[in-house]
């Protein structure tokens, strides 16, 4: 990987490989709920930083798609902007089908507009709540039924990542669900018009909404066993597992998550190794040197880093860029 820009040659190369292109930014998401022209000048901004290489796309609720030509100023101007969309959803099947026959309507209309200039190529969106603990068959159904939408739309490309609650019964479900996503990845054409993958919120305004480790750990092990991507969103300022005193309760690190996923793949471990490494809460068991990183006696290449960062683990959102490249410094990562 060559160094984005001059700053990109004090990082660790394999802090900056686990960590490029990471942060998807969704400022005008709770707790900064900033309005659209500040999150996207924000956006704009930290596109010129000198950490601009952990920045990804920016986050938006697709109603919010045709507010932005007022605005195109900040986001037509340099390098295209890559936008992941909210997706509106529904608790059923049938509302969930017809709400994202609209969005891709809306969607379509953007890329119209500003086909070359920016591209809409994510939604996360959430799982219908009937279909959460659904078999492989009728999960089979229901995204053939997606797929017929985005064909019927015209869609070029867009990625889908559904997000999944992680209460008991979904984390039971989480094999046929991987599977049936699988299969759906595995029919589309070469180039894809559609990876599905799995969203996973990592926190939220009660300590109940922070998934477990063991709740994450199976997540990562499942998408890993099925080969599916993963993203995972809120709760994840902190690069390591820490206590936070607002929600009184432990949170999840975004560098222990995606160490995880990465020394999952590379050493096939089981859930209960997974589990270890998401628990760890001391930031020197993360070593980042020039070939590889560690954790423990566990360690993984560049390539093994990159693989596991195209293949399983995509990235995370966060409504501060600020934060996450703060808490980095504090822990002398950056």
């Amino acid at each position: 990987m060559e160094p984005r820009n001059a700053s990109d040659a004090l990082v660790p190369p394999s802090l900056l490989t686990l960590l490029d292109d990471i942060l998807d930014y969704a400022g005008l998401l709770p707790p900064a709920a900033l309005s659209l022209p500040q999150a996207l000048r924000g956006y704009t901004d930290h596109r010129e930083e000198p950490e601009s290489w952990f920045l990804s796309r920016f986050v938006l609720p697709v109603r919010q798609l045709p507010d932005l030509p007022p605005h195109k100023n900040l986001f037509v101007n340099g390098p295209p902007v890559r936008f992941s969309v909210l997706g509106t959803g529904g608790p059923d099947r049938d509302a969930f089908l017809d709400a994202f026959a609209r969005d891709l309507e809306v969607i379509n209309d953007f890329d119209v507009e500003y086909g070359g200039q920016t591209q809409v190529d994510v939604m996360e969106v959430p799982l219908p709540t009937s279909a959460v603990g659904d078999d492989q068959s009728a999960l089979n159904s229901f995204f053939t039924e997606v797929d017929r939408r985005l064909i019927q739309t015209g869609t070029v490309k867009l990625d889908l990542f559904l997000e999944l609650p992680m209460q008991p019964s979904a984390v039971d479900a989480l094999p046929a669900l991987c599977a049936a996503v699988a299969e759906h990845n595995s029919r589309q054409a070469i180039p894809a018009r559609s990876t599905m993958g799995l969203k996973v919120r990592c926190g939220g305004r009660a300590p109940s909404d922070v998934p477990s480790v063991e709740a994450l750990a199976a997540l990562i092990v499942a998408c890993r066993d099925a080969r599916v991507p993963f993203k995972a969103a809120t709760g994840l300022q902190h690069p390591i597992r820490h206590y936070d005193d607002g929600l009184d309760t432990e949170m999840h690190g975004f560098v222990s998550l995606f160490a995880a996923a990465v020394l999952a793949v590379e050493h096939q471990l089981d859930p209960e190794h997974v589990q270890t490494i998401l628990r760890e809460e001391t930031a020197n068991n993360f070593r980042f040197e020039k070939e590889h990183f560690s954790w423990r006696n566990l360690s993984a290449s560049l390539d093994g880093i990159r693989h596991t960062r195209d293949h399983l683990a995509r990235s995370f959102s966060s409504c501060s860029f600020e934060n996450p490249i703060d808490h980095l410094r504090d822990l002398d990562l950056l």
